[in-house]
C-alpha cells in the first residue's frame, strides 16, 4: 500500500462496482458471525460464502471471488468438531487454496498487500509501542479476569522447557503470518477495492478480527475489544510501512506473549 505525495492513500487499480461492493461487505459480515457456535453448527456460513464465491466467478468480480476462497475454506473446515484444536493450521490450510491462484491474483493487481514494505522511525516507534502495550494488556486481561483457557492450553504439547519454547515460537510465527495475511492482507485489500474510506476499511477489518477472538486469546467480549484495538494497530502499521511484513513482526511478539502466558502462567 502506497501513500501519495499529498498524504492520501493509493487505492487498488481494481475497482469493485456497486453490486460487487455489496457482496464484499456481506461476505465479511457472514464470515464474522461464523464464530458463534449456534451459527457454525447450522452450516449456513460456508454455504453462503461458497455462493458468494460462485457469484464472483460468474460475474468475473475478482475481488469478491478471491476474497471468498480463504473465507469459504476456513469456515467449511471449521464445521468439523475438532477443527478448532488445529488453529492456526486450519487458517494456513485455507490460505494455501488462496495462493494456488497466486499468478491470477497478481495479474488482477490484488496482491499489492504482499509487499515487504519500508521501515521508518515512525513505523519503528509505533511498532515498539504497540508490542509493549499489547503485551501489558494481555497480562492484565489474564490476571484480572482469570479466564478459563484450558481448551487452548490442551492444544500445546507437554514436555521440557526447550520443547515448550519451540512450540510457543512455532505457534507465534505461523499464527501471526496467517492472521495478518488474511485480515491486513486479503480482507483489507478487498475493502479498499470498494472505495470506502481508509478509516472505515481499518474499522471493518479490525471488527472482524476482534470478533474472531470471541473464543480465542484474549476471549470474551473484553477480548473482542482488545483484539479489535490490536487489529487497528497492526492495520495502521500496514499502512505506514506500505507492506505486510512489519504488521507480521509486531503480531509475532504479541503471540509470543500469548504463548508464554498459556505455557508458563496458566494453571
Amino acid at each position: 500500500m502506497n501513500f501519495t505525495e499529498t498524504g492520501g492513500i493509493d487505492l487498488p487499480e481494481y475497482n469493485a462496482d456497486g453490486r460487487e461492493r455489496f457482496f464484499i461487505f456481506l461476505s465479511i459480515a457472514v464470515f464474522s458471525i461464523a464464530v458463534f457456535e449456534e451459527v457454525r453448527t447450522l452450516f449456513v456460513v460456508p454455504v453462503l460464502l461458497l455462493l458468494f464465491l460462485l457469484i464472483g466467478f460468474y460475474f468475473k468480480w475478482k475481488s469478491l471471488f478471491y476474497l471468498n476462497i480463504p473465507l469459504f475454506v476456513l469456515t467449511f473446515v471449521n464445521i468439523f468438531p475438532y477443527a478448532k484444536n488445529f488453529w492456526p493450521g486450519t487458517l494456513v490450510f485455507a490460505l494455501l487454496f488462496y495462493f494456488f491462484a497466486f499468478s491470477k491474483i497478481r495479474d488482477a493487481r490484488l496482491l499489492r498487500w504482499l509487499a515487504k514494505g519500508e521501515v521508518s522511525k515512525q513505523v519503528l516507534g509505533l511498532s515498539i509501542l504497540f508490542v509493549l502495550s499489547a503485551s501489558i494488556a494481555l497480562f492484565l486481561w489474564f490476571y484480572l479476569l482469570d479466564p478459563d483457557i484450558n481448551d487452548i492450553k490442551e492444544n500445546f504439547p507437554k514436555g521440557d522447557i526447550p520443547l515448550l519454547i519451540a512450540a510457543g515460537l512455532g505457534f507465534a510465527i505461523f499464527n501471526a503470518i496467517a492472521e495478518e495475511f488474511l485480515f491486513r492482507g486479503i480482507l483489507f485489500e478487498a475493502l479498499l477495492t470498494t472505495r470506502i474510506s481508509i478509516v472505515w476499511a481499518l474499522l471493518i477489518q479490525a471488527l472482524s478480527f476482534g470478533i474472531l477472538h470471541l473464543y480465542g486469546f484474549p476471549r470474551g467480549w473484553v477480548g473482542v475489544g482488545l483484539a479489535g484495538i490490536y487489529g487497528l494497530m497492526t492495520g495502521l502499521i500496514r499502512i505506514l510501512s506500505k507492506g505486510i511484513y512489519y504488521p507480521v513482526l509486531v503480531h509475532i511478539f504479541a503471540d509470543i506473549t500469548i504463548a508464554g502466558i498459556v505455557l508458563f502462567f496458566a494453571k
